[in-house]
């Protein structure tokens, strides 16, 4: 199960991530939520993986969904924070390098923009 929450610091949506990313409506509602704060003319989104346990295939392919509606309305899409469990599934589905930019944190993350 995910737990979501959404808040806006310096003009950059920041959603906290809390258990696992598996596909289920849960791990849905971030990429409606995301798409929701685009709709809204948001550009700027941190996904804080800090306390994601857990990813499979299909969570990856949430965070897929998600950077690809993103990229549609060129706004920018970057991760912080992400464990080793959960990024050595981001590595393997060749997500991590070659399509998020992680951060180790959320500062780095901001200040990325």
């Amino acid at each position: 199960m995910l737990t979501v929450k959404d808040r806006e610091e310096s003009g950059v949506m920041i959603f906290d991530l809390e258990g696992q990313i598996d596909g289920g409506p849960e791990s849905k509602k971030l990429h409606d939520m995301i798409k929701e704060n685009l709709e809204k003319g948001l550009k700027k989104f941190i996904l804080n993986m800090q306390d994601v346990r857990w990813l499979n295939s299909l969570g990856a392919g949430i965070l897929i969904a998600a950077y690809a509606s993103t990229k549609r309305e060129e706004a920018v899409l970057k991760l912080n924070s992400v464990s080793d469990r959960v990024g050595i599934v981001l590595k393997t589905s060749g997500l991590i390098p070659e399509v998020f930019e992680v951060y180790d944190n959320e500062q780095e993350a901001l200040n990325s923009f």
